[in-house]
């Protein structure tokens, strides 16, 4: 009965499994980038942008490229009570990134990125669960920046004008 089942799953389940396919991303500009990368971070840049660059880029400071990185933010409140109270508080993250070339001393690659969220905060007490959902909420917003950033870094690298 056993080899019955297990002869069933091989010739059932194993076929179905035909059509996954294991993708890597195979991106020639992060992969030059990705650990031969010395980070800069121009200005006063939050700590969790700070960590997820270097997360994504390493910080070699012998790599052969140096990437300037810095981040603004700008919040406004979109809907406030009568009390002055705000229900709904729009985010955003704004990251400016130059890559140069270490031996050359040239500009290779330079993007700003905007990056958007909307927090809907808790106003009576500490609220343990607010605090998680905005730091969620930022960190992803921070995480999506990146990625388009890396995303956008153009396969030749060839000096900017």
């Amino acid at each position: 009965m056993i080899k019955k089942f297990f002869l069933f799953l091989l010739l059932f389940i194993l076929p179905s499994c035909g059509n996954i396919d294991l993708l890597l991303l195979d991106n020639s500009s992060i992969n030059k980038l990705q650990g031969n990368t010395s980070v800069v971070f121009v200005g006063q840049n939050e700590e969790t942008f700070v960590q997820e660059i270097i997360s994504f880029f390493g910080n070699n400071k012998n790599g052969e490229y140096i990437l300037f990185a810095s981040l603004s933010e700008k919040k406004e409140n979109s809907l406030v009570k009568k009390n002055q109270v705000a229900e709904k508080i729009n985010y955003e993250l704004t990251a400016n990134y130059e890559i140069f070339f270490k031996k050359v001393d040239c500009k290779i690659f330079n993007k700003n990125i905007v990056s958007k969220f909307s927090f809907v905060p808790k106003s009576f007490g500490y609220n343990f669960g607010a605090d998680r959902s905005f730091e969620k909420l930022y960190l992803g917003s921070i995480n999506k920046n990146i990625r388009e950033f890396v995303n956008s870094v153009p396969k030749e690298t060839n000096c900017l004008k």
